[in-house]
């Protein structure tokens, strides 16, 4: 009886186990079935403003509705991206009261480009001293010069941020200036011992793009240990201080960033995510103001869920935390043309970027999908499409040069982002003329 049985079970197991496998190959199968209308998704130019604003004026809508609006990246090197994401941003300011747009670059850094705006003769420069390779573009050069002509020409301006922290001298120049302003010296004298801190830690950054370099990392730690205490004294003071308002708001930023710096180097203090530091960074920028922000960043980093099993990402999450029902999240991509990235490990102001050709889309990705719809440009809502709940590879390229399977990762777009925007065919930016 016994063997009966045990066959019995082994052969009800076998039956259960491939109506499952059955179950889950026709569950895939349905997915990877799925087309789109040309009536669930919104064409757009790419090659005409005024075209443009009519065409995502739904969109635009929503967007304008929230506080803070992440503009993501498929790449971190596609002209159409930096291109598009203007003319938005160009929209929310103007239309909706926008006034921040923030990179995904140090802060400290763009908050010394932003000072320099309004009187330099000279775009090519100041972006190269302030701004990582992967903003050193024509595309972007081109939203900044407008941004100076508005803000010619408006009362209330717009200002250029920044919310990431990779490098501390531009914190320290920050605080520099801003004490300077402040005219207090103790202060002044107590900041200016941060900046050898920082130059070592920056070396050791940077150096490690260069496979020959050897960083002295028992000077780095005990010169970070340093700099955070000196750093965590000087925040507490500003903190007491009788700073006039902004003069404080933009000392506690900067003081904030070279914490979030020297941290990992504190044997007391336990690191933090850099995708929580980005999205605190951007809640520091508009504490106690009605302003409105957009940002720029790699969609990993706007989506509202991590990527990679958890692994990546988050920026978007914690926004969403710190302003409920106050984030807008839309992603970017595309499948076909070149794009820009770098062989360096480490992203700087001084990466080289090389064109690259993008692979074509794997079998029965995101890109494969919208390729297929024979609209060249589109846009669509993310939550009222019939593939909402829909998951396939989406491919995710950083600043790196790769583009193939490996930069996918299987995506639900409705949890990821509110609306996606599809350009089949882009083109690697042009380099500063």
């Amino acid at each position: 009886m016994k063997p009966n049985l045990l066959s019995g079970i082994a052969i009800a197991a076998t039956i259960l186990f491939n109506i499952n496998t059955a179950s889950a190959q026709q569950q895939v199968a349905k997915e990877n079935a799925i087309t789109i209308g040309k009536k669930e998704i919104s064409a757009f130019s790419t090659t005409n403003y005024k075209a443009f604003k009519v065409a995502v004026a739904p969109l635009i809508k929503q967007m304008g509705a929230k506080k803070v609006v992440g503009l993501g990246e498929g790449t971190h090197g596609t002209a159409e991206f930096y291109k598009i994401r203007f003319w938005i941003s160009r929209i929310l300011i103007e239309d909706y009261g926008f006034t921040y747009i923030a990179f995904e670059n140090d802060l400290s850094d763009v908050w010394l480009l932003n000072q320099q705006l309004s009187t330099t003769n000279n775009l090519n420069t100041l972006m190269k001293n302030h701004l990582m390779s992967i903003w050193q573009n024509e595309e972007t050069k081109e939203m900044l010069a407008w941004v100076k002509k508005y803000n010619a020409d408006h009362k209330k301006k717009v200002i250029i941020s920044g919310i990431d922290y990779p490098l501390l001298k531009p914190d320290v120049d920050m605080l520099l200036a801003v004490l300077a302003k402040a005219n207090n010296q103790a202060m002044l004298s107590a900041a200016n011992g941060l900046l050898k801190a920082a130059a070592l830690q920056d070396e050791a950054w940077i150096g490690m793009n260069d496979k020959a370099y050897k960083a002295n990392m028992k000077a780095v730690l005990a010169g970070s240990k340093k700099g955070y205490v000196t750093t965590d004294s000087l925040e507490k003071q500003v903190q007491s201080s009788n700073f006039p308002t902004l003069l404080k708001a933009e000392a506690q930023l900067a003081l904030a960033n070279l914490k979030q710096g020297f941290a990992p180097f504190y044997g007391m203090v336990e690191e933090a995510e850099r995708d929580s530091l980005m999205a605190h960074n951007a809640a520091l920028i508009l504490k106690g103001s009605n302003d409105k922000m957009i940002v720029w960043a790699h969609n990993a980093h706007l989506g509202k869920v991590k990527i990679y099993g958890g692994a990546v990402g988050g920026t978007g999450d914690y926004l969403l935390k710190l302003f409920p029902n106050n984030y807008f999240a839309l992603g970017t991509g595309t499948a076909n043309g070149t794009f820009a990235g770098t062989v360096d490990k480490r992203p700087t102001n001084s990466n080289p970027m090389i064109t690259n050709t993008l692979e074509k889309p794997i079998k029965d990705s995101w890109e494969e999908l919208f390729s297929a719809t024979g609209v060249p440009n589109f846009y669509f809502s993310t939550s009222t499409t019939k593939f909402k709940q829909t998951i396939k590879p989406l491919r995710f390229i950083g600043f790196g040069t790769n583009s193939d399977a490996s930069t996918y990762d299987k995506s639900n777009l409705n949890k990821l982002f509110d609306a996606f925007l599809f350009i089949k065919d882009t083109n690697a930016p042009t380099p500063l003329k």
